[in-house]
């Protein structure tokens, strides 16, 4: 009995105790709650507002594919491949290329089929407009290649260095002149059009696309299997330790801005477009690239639609960017076959294995790098 009062007391001076002890501990778990309710909201409104590619970038960083990869990690005992140094399983280091005039005009973005392009060339169409001729080596698949646009004729000059299957729809009249008279392995939507289609939810004339697999059947019809083309040198890359920094080109139009920002991490560089990173129309991968050269051209205007006559013979000043940092260089191409090569202090250069962007400017733009 009187330890069963005992216990009776010890209860209710317990219970007694709590009830004046202060407010109840589930209150103050749900102002915590509200707080942090508050700041994280707070906190998630200013980086959406402030970094609106933010999360997306964060995403995609985590599903990098094996192009973003170490070379050693990615294929050993492989051969580099003629396009591009990039390791792959002997036999296809030399399959034939195709050259495809993509468009850039805002009406005809998002391109597609580019982040899978082993070399590209942007330069200047008419006015301030930039299209690309993007290099793929055979092999690949890729399910819708464009938009797919109208010749030019240094586009015929690069692409007959590589002696490439040129891919276009139309083109300028000294640019189809120069296909006839040179005799270049021509591709134009005009004639070969049952390997072209058209998306009728997109206006015209930015709405014409193929697919690797047409132009693969089309190479397999002529027999064609091996590049006839002679490498560029690789080497394999330096040690990542440069630090970030931004090269920048202004084709006179906000529209038109190009950006590359380094990623250190992975030694590569992610492309800009307009203020924004340039996507795959295809699989929203991002547009990236292990070697970036600015090559200098002089150019003049023809004709009341603004085309370009540019000049690819000769030699002028190149930038040279790899590894985070950009060299000051030269560009020779010594006749129409023959391979543009790249110079710095006499010495021609060595890329890195991976995708290269060709950056066509003329000597008046605005350009911004970082030199090593």
């Amino acid at each position: 009995m009187v330890i069963r009062n005992l216990k009776n007391f010890s209860v209710s001076e317990t219970e007694k105790n709590n009830k004046t002890a202060g407010p109840d501990w589930r209150v103050t778990c749900y102002i915590f709650i509200i707080l942090f309710s508050v700041l994280f909201f707070i906190a998630f409104t200013y980086l959406i507002t402030f970094y609106p590619d933010l999360f997306s970038r964060i995403g995609r960083s985590l599903n990098f594919s094996k192009d973003n990869q170490p070379a050693e990690n990615v294929c050993p005992n492989c051969l580099p491949r003629f396009l591009d140094g990039y390791p792959v399983p002997a036999g296809q280091e030399n399959l034939f290329p195709m050259a495809v005039v993509m468009d850039n005009h805002p009406d005809g973005r998002p391109a597609l089929g580019l982040a899978e392009a082993n070399l590209v060339y942007e330069a200047e169409a008419e006015g301030g407009i930039t299209r690309y001729l993007a290099f793929f080596a055979s092999g690949a698949d890729i399910e819708k290649i464009g938009p797919i646009r109208s010749a030019r004729p240094y586009f015929i000059d690069w692409t007959k260095e590589i002696s490439a299957l040129f891919v276009h729809c139309g083109g300028s009249p000294e640019a189809l002149t120069k296909i006839y008279k040179e005799n270049i392995f021509d591709f134009n939507e005009f004639y070969q059009g049952s390997y072209f289609w058209r998306d009728e939810e997109k206006p015209g004339p930015y709405n014409i696309f193929t697919s690797s697999a047409n132009l693969e059947k089309y190479l397999e019809s002529k027999n064609l299997t091996e590049g006839k083309f002679l490498s560029w040198q690789f080497k394999e890359e330096a040690p990542v330790g440069a630090e970030p920094e931004d090269i920048a080109i202004d084709y006179k139009s906000p529209s038109f801005t190009v950006k590359w920002k380094y990623d250190k991490v992975n030694n590569e560089y992610i492309r800009y477009l307009a203020g924004e990173i340039q996507l795959d129309g295809n699989n929203e991968k991002e547009i990236r690239a292990k070697n970036i050269i600015i090559q200098y051209e002089k150019a003049e205007v023809l004709d009341r639609e603004l085309r370009l006559k540019i000049e690819t013979l000769g030699s002028g000043k190149a930038v040279i960017c790899l590894d985070g940092g950009c060299q000051e260089g030269e560009w020779r191409k010594e006749s129409l076959a023959a391979r543009t090569r790249y110079y710095i202090g006499g010495e021609e250069v060595k890329f890195n294995p991976g995708k290269i962007w060709i950056e066509i400017v003329r000597p008046e733009l605005e350009i911004v790098y970082p030199l090593k």
